[in-house]
């Protein structure tokens, strides 16, 4: 039986090099997103704005042009500070270059489609329930039951501009809702549709709020291929 000795240099060098493989995979794995800092109302870019991985603490700064880079993976949660600024959070769902749009502290927003589609998902969700109050014409009483009704809320101007502000909110969550799955990613990996027809199936068999809120992934690629099949149909 013969009995084989690893010089200590050679077993030193195989754990170097294995260190550094797994070292180099770590910082191969890590994603980088891109993305610019700009004012809600004007589009104007912020420059030194601080935003903060907080899964990883990473902190970065935007440049005099309002970009930024920084080190962050799918389902991370980036805080946006901005001297002068209401702070806001920005989910990363995907990779791609994100415009990110901070509003001015204590500035009322005028709502209008544009302001809607600028909106993080965050300022969105304060923004639905801001004016889901203030269009509010009924409550609850807690002291003699039943339900207190506001005249001057129903047919004020106020009161109307907040329902409306709120219908238009509401339509672009929904919306976004079903732009992160029913994705051109998605269709294109089930069916060969690229460009023009991509589009135009895309906005045919475009799904509701309510089939995305309770599909799972596997429900909406079957979903996919069975309109594909209906589209090659109607060709």
């Amino acid at each position: 039986m013969y009995i084989y000795y690893i010089p200590m240099k050679v077993i030193q060098t195989i754990l170097s090099c294995l260190l550094i493989t797994l070292f180099s995979g770590q910082l191969f794995a890590q994603e980088k997103t891109k993305g610019i800092i700009m004012e809600l109302v004007s589009g104007e870019k912020i420059g030194a704005a601080q935003i903060q991985n907080l899964r990883s603490k990473t902190e970065v700064h935007t440049d005099k042009d309002g970009s930024f880079t920084i080190d962050a993976s799918i389902n991370d949660l980036l805080l946006i500070k901005a001297t002068g600024y209401e702070q806001d959070t920005v989910f990363i769902y995907d990779t791609s270059l994100r415009r990110i749009y901070l509003n001015r502290i204590n500035n009322p927003i005028e709502l209008n489609q544009v302001i809607v589609e600028r909106m993080t998902d965050s300022r969105l969700a304060a923004e639905i329930q801001r004016e889901k109050i203030a269009g509010k014409y009924s409550d609850a009483s807690q002291n003699r039951g039943g339900i207190r009704i506001s005249p001057s809320r129903i047919f004020s101007k106020e009161g109307k501009q907040a329902r409306s502000n709120y219908k238009l909110l509401v339509a672009e969550l929904e919306k976004r809702a079903i732009d992160r799955k029913f994705t051109d990613n998605l269709i294109k990996e089930l069916t060969p549709l690229d460009g023009s027809e991509l589009a135009l199936f895309k906005e045919r068999f475009r799904p509701s709020y309510k089939f995305i809120q309770n599909s799972s992934q596997e429900t909406l690629r079957v979903y996919v291929m069975d309109s594909y099949k209906k589209f090659n149909e109607k060709k």
